[in-house]
């Protein structure tokens, strides 16, 4: 392998794209009067895609991503 090992762990972003999410997630539930209505549990179900999906998409492959080495 000529590159170096990467990590499986997700990354500081990943980790603040969550802590995002949930936060939204969470002052619409709030605003439900912490009552889990249809509309809490769809976002629920968003959080989740895009969890998976920022983790499965690497940087390198996103428009203006991390700048490859030379």
């Amino acid at each position: 392998m000529t590159g170096t090992e990467k990590s499986h762990a997700p990354t500081r972003k990943w980790w603040a794209q969550q802590v995002a999410l949930v936060a939204g997630w969470l002052v619409s539930l709030i605003q439900a009067g912490w009552e889990v209505t249809p509309s809490i549990q769809i976002a629920a179900v968003g959080i989740v895609a895009a969890a998976i999906v920022s983790y499965l998409v690497p940087n390198e492959s996103t428009p203006g991503g991390v700048p490859r080495k030379g």
